[in-house]
């Protein structure tokens, strides 16, 4: 008999402990989504600035939205200047390399990334 409710206690316990497991969350569903463009700086003084976002392309990006970015950052001929402004636009860096270039100084681009 001690062990018939040894046997049904324990199933009680390990039913109970069943319930406070959280159901594990679809990572799919759950994950954000991205866009992304590299701020390209160049010259020694990294003041020439321009974003790439998949506009050279073969059926690249014509986004109006992107190409007056673009154009905006362009305009501040500084990359601090530049990165700063994207901040404001909800874009994140999340990576920097150097990018090889044929000309004397080569470039640095910034990864950027904001959800969509």
């Amino acid at each position: 008999m001690r062990k018939i409710l040894g046997f049904f206690a324990l199933l009680l316990l390990a039913s109970s402990s069943a319930f406070a497991q959280a159901p594990a969350a679809s990572t799919r569903s759950a994950a954000l989504q991205y866009e992304h463009c590299i701020l390209v700086a160049s010259s020694r003084d990294y003041d020439q600035v321009e974003l790439n976002y998949g506009q050279h392309g073969k059926g690249g990006s014509s986004d109006a939205a992107m190409m007056r970015t673009d154009q905006e950052v362009r305009k501040l001929r500084s990359a601090v200047a530049a990165l700063n402004y994207l901040s404001t636009l909800g874009w994140e860096c999340i990576g920097v390399s150097t990018i090889p270039s044929n000309t004397i100084t080569d470039q640095t681009g910034y990864l950027l990334r904001r959800a969509k």
